[in-house]
């Protein structure tokens, strides 16, 4: 007895072929130009692409503090957004409450809660006021 190997081939094409296309529901096809495998829902132009495994097609956009990009179930206005090139922020109730710039500015919106020691180093500009509550 010899196994004989089937080969099966899905449809293909690339990204400008397949962006218009809308497949069967649960239909797979492959984007050549991407090098992803494309799931179909029977009704979204495209399809929705699959992750590579080494994560290389992904990029999030850039969303808001309202609309962050990556949001938790049944919490689409709580996460993470960024407000620009070299910017990030983390949103609560749809208002960002942590962003930090591409000089390393970091902006709280709230109270801040310190839990343990609190170390500060470098300098401090003449006008800067630290005052501490001890309870």
């Amino acid at each position: 007895d010899s196994l004989m190997s089937t080969q099966v081939q899905f449809r293909r094409g690339t990204t400008g072929e397949t962006s218009t296309f809308t497949g069967a529901v649960g239909e797979v096809t492959v984007n050549t130009s991407l090098n992803t495998c494309v799931i179909h829902d029977g009704s979204t132009p495209g399809g929705f692409s699959l992750l590579r495994s080494d994560g290389s097609n992904s990029a999030l956009v850039l969303g808001s503090a309202s609309n962050p990009s990556l949001f938790f179930a049944n919490d689409t206005n709580t996460g993470l957004f960024s407000g620009g090139a070299d910017q990030i922020g983390l949103t609560v109730g749809g208002n960002a409450r942590l962003t930090i710039d591409s000089s390393g500015v970091i902006s709280f919106t709230g109270n801040v809660s310190i839990n343990g020691d609190l170390s500060v180093t470098g300098s401090f500009p003449e006008n800067l006021a630290l005052i501490v509550a001890l309870s």
